[in-house]
């Protein structure tokens, strides 16, 4: 009985538009972030977005229909990124203002980090992995 109740409130809780967010989805969402606050679902081409508070900084997992989690994206500081990440964006990109930073976990054990810059009127999204090397480059 308490289960069943538990999954009716978790179907409130978790639908998106007019799209229920599949029970597996849900579930594994849970078991990853139990912590979780503020949670808002949205589906775009099969693939379950999750946005949420954690420890309250913003997080964004993405999982697909048959509820495999594939990457999660959270807010850190600049002080939590790696030195390697840090000596690059002094030597490379000096004359940029960081704008925010996200620590990105994928279903492959990666670990990266992901830093949007501005310069003048153009915002510039890296991705680095943990030797600070720079992974992708996007105006």
């Amino acid at each position: 009985m308490k289960q069943g109740i538990l999954i009716a409130v978790l179907l409130l809780f978790f639908s998106c538009e007019d799209t229920i967010v599949p029970r597996s989805v849900q579930i594994k969402f849970l078991e990853l972030e139990p912590s979780a606050l503020k949670i808002n679902w949205t589906i775009d081409d099969e693939i379950y977005q999750v946005d949420c508070l954690i420890n309250s900084k913003k997080s964004t997992s993405y999982f697909d229909k048959s509820g495999n989690w594939l990457e999660t994206e959270s807010e850190i500081d600049s002080e939590e990124l790696p030195e390697a990440i840090l000596k690059t964006l002094r030597t490379k990109m000096g004359e940029y203002s960081i704008v925010d930073i996200e620590l990105v976990k994928t279903k492959e054990n990666q670990v990266l980090y992901e830093v949007d810059l501005k310069k003048e009127n153009k915002f510039y999204d890296i991705l680095f992995n943990e030797s600070g090397k720079i992974l992708r480059k996007k105006i």
